[in-house]
Formats: structure tokens, sequence, C-alpha cells
């Protein structure tokens, strides 16, 4: 079992889970990052204040189900990424990582009873391209969506977040060398943020090929404080922050 009042970050070594590790543990929340491996991910260093617990495989509920009773929320932050579908991988695979994993975590999680849910899911385009990636995706926040049902929890105790960030902007780490994306995509970003208005009407006219691509990408950070005002917020019922909501969402450093 897990600290009482632990927020558990499902993926806390990647990208976007050890943000949400770090941004957690700054608030002074007990936080526990679970992964399958003890080896540095592209979240770079947890810093203080952060458990790390390796061992833990989404596909098998038996690593990780006795973690759930107690815990204050739990955080779901893995996935592949989606062009590992035609590079090697597989549509069967795609599907088994971008969602059956989320979807094993979500309904343990609804079964304890954990009063705080967030799923970091995605917006992508409707290429087929990305038909596997996008089939789990969709699964998953398929299963966020029921549960408040699924758990039988009410929606003035319970919080269920799904965040749809785009591209994700920031410093992603190759061991420890960090790798500062955010310096290619923050011009994008500006760009995107002042035409908003002629790349939703593209995406309107074509979305088979624009749809969900001409977004500005949303800074890791922004997702981080989402998360965290989720889980340390009142129960607010379902809710969905789609990039739109998440660019410029407010981070206190």
């Amino acid at each position: 079992m897990a600290a009482p009042g632990s927020a558990l970050v499902f993926g806390g070594r990647g990208f976007v889970g050890a943000a949400i590790c770090r941004e957690l543990a700054r608030r002074g929340i007990p936080v526990q990052s679970l992964s399958r491996s003890d080896k540095a991910g592209s979240g770079g260093d947890l810093g203080p204040g952060v458990e790390h617990k390796a061992g833990v495989d989404a596909l098998r509920a038996e690593t990780f189900r006795a973690l759930l009773p107690g815990a204050r929320a739990v955080v779901v932050s893995i996935g592949e990424a989606p062009w590992t579908e035609r590079t090697g991988g597989s549509k069967e695979r795609a599907v088994q990582m971008n969602g059956l994993s989320n979807v094993n975590i979500l309904r343990a999680a609804a079964e304890a009873k954990v009063p705080r849910v967030v799923l970091v899911n995605a917006t992508m385009p409707q290429w087929g391209l990305l038909a596997g990636y996008r089939e789990g995706k969709e699964m998953a926040e398929a299963e966020a969506k029921r549960f408040l049902d699924t758990s039988g929890l009410d929606a003035g105790s319970c919080t269920v977040l799904v965040m749809k960030p785009s591209v994700i902007s920031g410093t992603k780490y190759w061991g420890s060398v960090p790798l500062p994306f955010g310096v290619a995509m923050e011009p994008m970003r500006l760009v995107m943020r002042c035409f908003a208005g002629p790349c939703a009407w593209l995406e309107g006219k074509a979305p088979g090929l624009f749809g969900g691509v001409l977004r500005p990408a949303v800074r890791v950070e922004e997702l981080a404080a989402a998360a965290a005002d989720a889980i340390a917020g009142e129960g607010r019922g379902h809710r969905t922050l789609e990039t739109g909501e998440l660019v410029g969402y407010p981070v206190v450093s």
C-alpha cells in the first residue's frame, strides 16, 4: 500500500509524468512515481520529495493493485509515441500501450474508489497512419468518462480530469543530457496563437488533413499545473481540458 494520501503517477519517469511529480512535490503533496524500470527516463531528475517504485506494469494489475487503497489520486501518463506504430511497432501494440494499459489502471482505481483521477490523453489528427494510437487514446478517454459510474463515487467527492494536449513543449532528457525541444516549439506556438482564427478555419474546412494538427504546443509545466490543481482541489466531477484551455494555463513558479 502507498503512503496514505499519496498521489500515484503511472509513467512518473516520463516527460509529462516527471513534471507532474515535481509539481505535486513542490506543493507538498506526497507523490509516488510508478514505472517498470528504475532507469532514468525522458523526464529527467524527479527531485526531492518524490518516491519512485519500479516493477509496476500497467498491463498487469497485480503489480500495482495493492498500492491503490487509500491513495489520494492516480495520474495516468503512459503510452507510446504515435509514430512507433509505423517504425517497427504495430497497430495492436499501439492499442495495447495507449489504450489497454490506461484502461487497466482506471478500472483498478475505480475498484479502489480513488477520489482523484487525471488522464494524460491527446488531441490528434484523423490520419490512418495513427489508427492504433488514436484507437487506444479514445479507448482510454471513454474509460475515464465512465469513472464516476464504475467507481460509484459522486461528482461532489470525485474529480476526473482528462487533458488533451496537441504537441507538448519542454525539455526532455536523453540520460543526463537535456534536449530543449521548447526552443524550437515556442516560436511556432506563438505563431499559432496569433493565427488561431485562420488555423481553426483550416481545420474546419479540411478536418481529415488538418483536424487536431494546427494547434499551439502546450508547455509541460502547464500540464503539470492543471493536473496538480485537479488533485489539490475539491471534487468537480468529470472535466476535459482541450489544447485551447491548456495553452496559457496558470503556472506558479
